[in-house]
């Protein structure tokens, strides 16, 4: 007899709401593409995931999250329901109507409770998140509050909390450095991209927005540090010499740390001379993103610090190269055939040498051979990683249920 399908409880409401949804797309993206791998396995093999959410019904957030199989129920977070679907039937209605006592139990009985990002949740069912600690490495761009705030939440979190998830053994090398002798349990779980090369390949994007056959793609929100500056500096340095390298950049042009950010960028990119090599498209939907990363020559991805980059997995997943910046995180992503070149942060001038070096030898996709290696590997990543998710929730269970065992025997 197989073991029971464990549930997975996520509080999306706020304030826990906030901290992934305050204008920060990959903390969306991870939150998605969590219930998506969990979504792609046998019905009987994915855990149940219940979300919690104080979002209107009719809520594109809503609608997104019921999309995944394996979300199977919405609640706001006093137990009332938002969504039932029918698997969920049996476990929560008594003669057809909804019964709140069994919403209840469902709940105390539910393995884990993902993400808690704020040290507020009751420490025997919560898995603590820390994306990054980019406060550590880039201070100058945090308020003085920000910075004692985050401090105070991953402090807690790791010497008062249980159990507590990073997304790269990186960041569990930086917890141990900034946060010596942690208490709770930490995990390392690395998520997968959701941009996948198995759909038909679209429409050419450089006659849809009159792009020239090479470009160098940059998808990535403009937030400062994704130091999109360096990257323009660097093609400001090769169209002085010459050799002139479109960049297609999308993304968020907000960056609440430093508002004008995007408006600086676009002054410098005019005050140079380059506006014509610098193309902005704006947010695309996820089919016209996955065909920007088919057809682009390559990818640029300049960031000063990262977590788990979001840009670094979806170009592994499409197969194209990369030139991105000398960060641990990024040699611990560099997993795939495709090309990976390294350059040091911040500097302009050795982007600069390694698209010289490189790019007269790069050719556009799509590319049908590396499509398909990317894709056959992402699919590996993805289920591993999904089966590694169930790992960790039956992990936290069992310490759970351990200790309950030992409090009462005599």
């Amino acid at each position: 007899m197989s073991a029971p399908r464990p549930t997975l409880l996520m509080p999306l409401f706020h304030p826990n709401l906030d901290v992934i949804h305050n204008g920060w797309l990959g903390g969306v993206i991870f939150v998605q593409n969590l219930v998506r791998l969990l979504s792609d396995l046998r019905d009987t093999e994915r855990p149940r995931v219940l979300v919690l959410t104080d979002a209107e019904p009719a809520s594109d957030f809503v609608k997104t999250m019921t999309a995944f199989d394996a979300v199977e129920g919405v609640f706001k977070p006093s137990g009332e329901a938002v969504v039932v679907k029918e698997a969920l039937h049996p476990l929560v209605t008594v003669n057809g109507a909804i019964d709140n006592t069994r919403v209840t139990q469902m709940f105390t009985d539910a393995a884990t409770l993902f993400p808690a990002c704020q040290a507020l949740f009751h420490p025997y069912k919560a898995l603590h998140w820390i994306p990054d600690l980019q406060h550590k490495y880039l201070p100058h761009l945090f308020e003085a509050e920000e910075l004692r705030q985050r401090d105070y939440e991953f402090d807690r979190m790791l010497h008062k909390q249980r159990f507590v998830l990073v997304s790269s053994h990186a960041a569990a090398d930086d917890v141990a450095r900034f946060y010596p002798n942690p208490t709770a349990k930490i995990y390392v779980w690395p998520f997968v991209s959701g941009v996948t090369s198995d759909a038909p390949v679209g429409p050419d994007p450089r006659v849809t927005y009159q792009l020239p056959e090479k470009y160098l793609f940059a998808p990535n929100q403009f937030w400062i540090h994704k130091d999109h500056l360096t990257l323009f500096k660097a093609i400001k340095l090769l169209a002085d010499q010459g050799q002139q390298i479109t960049v297609v950049c999308t993304g968020s042009r907000g960056d609440a740390r430093k508002p004008t950010h995007f408006a600086d960028l676009a002054r410098y990119v005019q005050d140079n001379g380059i506006a014509h090599l610098i193309k902005y498209l704006g947010i695309v939907d996820h089919a016209t993103l996955t065909n920007l990363f088919r057809y682009a020559t390559a990818v640029a991805q300049p960031s000063l610090f990262e977590g788990w980059s979001t840009v670094v997995e979806d170009t592994k997943s499409i197969g194209r190269p990369i030139f991105l910046t000398d960060l641990p995180v990024h040699y611990e992503q560099a997993t795939t055939p495709n090309p990976f070149y390294f350059f040091r942060q911040g500097d302009a001038a050795h982007l600069a040498e390694q698209l010289s070096a490189h790019w007269p030898n790069l050719t556009p996709g799509p590319d049908a051979d590396a499509e398909t290696a990317g894709h056959l590997a992402r699919a590996a990543r993805a289920r591993t990683a999904a089966r590694a998710f169930i790992g960790i929730m039956n992990d936290m269970a069992a310490i759970t249920a351990a200790e309950t065992q030992n409090r009462s025997a005599p």
